[in-house]
């Protein structure tokens, strides 16, 4: 028996010393260093904001009251408004951090402001006077469609450039007369209802929010308008005839900037994309 039990005791010295070298004999494996997230620009997008417009609407007139008035100067309109706006596109994110897109947007503006048309009587030498007239400015609603490049510039954060065509419309107004007593007043002159077209640059940022819910981003954005010259006439609308006479022709250009904050929602974001181990 005491054999039997020396040897056990041998066995179970011998067994230990083995498990103890193997537990030291094993590696040390290091926790793989942390992955940053890499977020997908490509895909479908909505969004909707507000903003802030401003506009200038330089003209000129001419055979205005002929044939006593033969030209005529005039103050432009410096107009200005909020807006509000939505628009959608589709992004394509490219070699590495640079995203190409196509957009479409609407706003509803209440971009306005007045504008006056100075005349010079041209009959006997200007001993008649001269005469003013006033008229307000406002476009009330524009589109624009076109294309953006944009550079990833840090994780969530797009900067980018874009330009395209754009359309505005513009209402028309009616004329008061305010230098001429005892006739101050309507004048029976009106400009109608105008749509322009142009063309539009602009740029801005977006900055992703997952935080708060995955896919919701936030843009800001300034775009500078440029419409096409147009020739209108500004006519009597009054059947028995306008007192300061029939009607003139009117040149004019319209230059607008806008600044508009958005929430940008994209369809496929679903949040950072990690790498799998």
């Amino acid at each position: 028996m005491k054999k039997i039990a020396l040897a056990l005791t041998a066995l179970a010295a011998l067994t230990g010393t083995a498990s103890a070298a193997d537990l030291a004999a094993r590696p040390y494996a290091k926790a793989p260093a942390a992955v940053a997230p890499v977020y997908n620009w490509t895909g479908l997008w909505i969004s909707g904001g507000f903003g802030y417009g401003m506009a200038e609407y330089q003209h000129s007139e001419y055979n205005f009251f002929a044939p006593f008035n033969q030209f005529s100067t005039g103050q432009d309109a410096a107009a200005k408004g909020w807006l509000g706006k939505v628009g959608i596109g589709y992004d394509y994110q490219f070699m590495g951090n640079f995203v190409l897109g196509a957009f479409a947007d609407a706003d509803w503006s209440n971009i306005s402001g007045q504008y006056s048309v100075n005349t010079t009587n041209g009959f006997l030498g200007g001993a008649l006077g001269s005469s003013n007239i006033t008229g307000q400015f406002k476009n009330d609603w524009s589109w624009s469609a076109g294309a953006r490049i944009g550079y990833v510039a840090l994780p969530g954060l797009l900067t980018y450039f874009n330009a395209g065509y754009t359309e505005g419309h513009f209402k028309g107004t009616g004329f008061l007369n305010t230098a001429i007593p005892p006739f101050i007043g309507v004048t029976g002159l009106a400009l109608g209802d105008q749509t322009r077209s142009g063309w539009f640059v602009g740029g801005g940022t977006e900055y992703a929010v997952t935080q708060f819910l995955p896919g919701l981003f936030w843009k800001n954005e300034v775009r500078f308008s440029e419409f096409d010259n147009k020739t209108n006439t500004i006519g009597c609308v009054v059947a028995t005839g306008c007192l300061l006479g029939s009607a003139m022709t009117q040149r004019s250009h319209i230059y607008e900037q806008k600044a508009t904050t958005e929430l940008v929602y994209r369809f496929n974001w679903g949040g950072p994309v990690v790498a799998k181990y």
